[in-house]
């Protein structure tokens, strides 16, 4: 599998997502989208390393995987 783009469905942020089953996601956040996607800056300190999340992100990967728009193995 490889990672494919995606733009969030409210903010437009841009990242990458493997679907690697229907119930696990890697999705890699572009710096510039850190930036534009609200949530995410809500959800991570200025000095941490962690991930931070969106749900409205998980929306969209979800509802991509259900349109076929992103690949998701059987």
């Amino acid at each position: 599998m490889t990672m494919e783009p995606l733009d969030c469905e409210r903010c437009g942020a841009y990242v990458l997502v493997e679907k690697n089953s229907w119930h696990h996601t890697s999705t890699q956040w572009r710096s510039d989208s850190r930036t534009t996607c609200l949530e995410y800056r809500e959800h991570v300190a200025p000095t941490s390393i962690r991930s931070g999340s969106c749900s409205e992100l998980r929306k969209s990967i979800n509802r991509a995987a259900v349109d076929g728009r992103i690949t998701v193995p059987e």
